[in-house]
């Protein structure tokens, strides 16, 4: 396929997805679907303007707290220092808040700060595209980016203030440029690779499976010096996460440690519930998509790892992680995200070849993601 034709179709599918994501923006998931998307502004918009963060918080583990009621009527729980999360996605948001105009929590509105939401979105979208494109060429890339682009449950996901949308294009990105680096020596790719993956858990600490599964591709490929290069880079990270909590108050954060630490029963059943009570936010959302994408992947995980790495040792660092320190928390469906790019790249390849040449199985998955989408008509 010629690369203007490759660029056209590319430009028209983030065109179509940032369309279907601004559709309904504010209004689906409904305001209050989780406050986390205030959570995270008022972290870094407090640090922005302040340099402590607050946000609001229900845990008892913190000493300093006053009630605020936003001009909407939303109560919140502020604490001061904010410190069970990292502070970099609250910077990103409170930054972009900041940029348009916000300056205190009573400006903080769904309307005014989603659009944060659509640019990752979109941003998503791209990074899916360059990281099959770069393993399975530029078909499988197309293909890969519109089912991202289109598919219920991500489209709708996607239009959240959420850590987990600022995850997935990073840690996409971070693969790609890894890939790159391997797969063609572009000195130039290691950097940003290592650099990505080993910021991300400042944002927060389950992303530690980004550094995770570039130091497996490292591994992998024989590259022992860069992988270890990735250990030190996220040591760094994590060691300067453990600093600020300290700084700001010493008492506080590891209670909060101890807090995360042992108040969910981790087990299976985090990872079952996923086909059990299948979720895009607090609502429950039977698509068809993403089933056939679970069923798919099991056969894509069968094909030659040296074809599909970097695909499958991201989706394996984040299910390692899922599995060991996500909860099966009602109303989060949000914590499912990042497994769905992965998800939706080995369902693009084993559709390009084995549908198109088998109509039972055609028929088969036209009947699994058709007959779920009717249900909701």
């Amino acid at each position: 396929m010629k690369k203007w034709a490759v660029y056209l179709m590319l430009a028209i599918i983030l065109l179509l997805g940032a369309y279907l994501r601004n559709y309904n923006l504010t209004v689906w998931p409904r305001e209050g679907a989780t406050f986390d998307e205030f959570a995270w502004v008022f972290q870094g918009l407090s640090l922005w303007e302040k340099g402590v963060p607050t946000s609001w918080s229900p845990h008892k583990e913190y000493t300093e707290r006053v009630d605020y009621y936003n001009p909407q009527g939303a109560h919140f729980s502020l604490v001061t220092p904010y410190l069970e999360h990292p502070p970099l996605f609250g910077l990103v948001a409170g930054g972009f808040a900041r940029i348009i105009g916000i300056t205190s929590f009573d400006a903080v509105a769904i309307a005014k700060i989603r659009p944060l939401a659509l640019i990752l979105g979109v941003l998503s979208i791209l990074a899916v595209y360059l990281l099959a494109n770069e393993v399975f060429g530029s078909f499988i890339g197309l293909i890969s980016a519109l089912f991202y682009a289109v598919i219920p449950t991500v489209v709708v996901g996607s239009r959240i203030v959420q850590n987990e949308n600022f995850f997935i294009p990073f840690f996409l990105l971070s693969l790609y440029f890894a890939y790159r680096y391997i797969a063609h020596g572009s000195k130039g790719s290691v950097y940003p690779a290592i650099l990505i993956a080993g910021i991300l858990p400042l944002a927060k600490i389950p992303w530690i499976a980004a550094p995770a599964a570039v130091f497996a591709m490292f591994l992998y490929t024989h590259k022992a010096r860069e992988a270890w290069v990735m250990v030190g880079v996220t040591f760094i990270a994590v060691l300067s996460y453990f600093a600020y909590g300290i700084y700001f108050d010493k008492t506080v954060f590891f209670n909060l440690w101890n807090l995360q630490l042992t108040r969910y029963d981790m087990s299976f059943n985090s990872f079952f519930a996923i086909f059990q009570n299948p979720m895009i936010t607090d609502r429950t959302f039977v698509d068809g998509w993403l089933y056939l994408g679970w069923a798919t992947f099991v056969l894509f995980m069968s094909r030659n790892l040296k074809k599909t790495y970097p695909v499958i040792f991201g989706f394996i660092a984040y299910f390692l992680i899922y599995l060991a320190g996500i909860p099966n928390e009602a109303g989060h469906g949000w914590y499912r995200y990042p497994f769905y790019p992965f998800l939706i790249i080995g369902l693009a390849v084993i559709a390009y070849e084995y549908f198109i040449k088998n109509r039972i199985l055609t028929f088969a998955a036209l009947a699994v993601t058709g007959l779920s989408l009717l249900e909701y008509m």
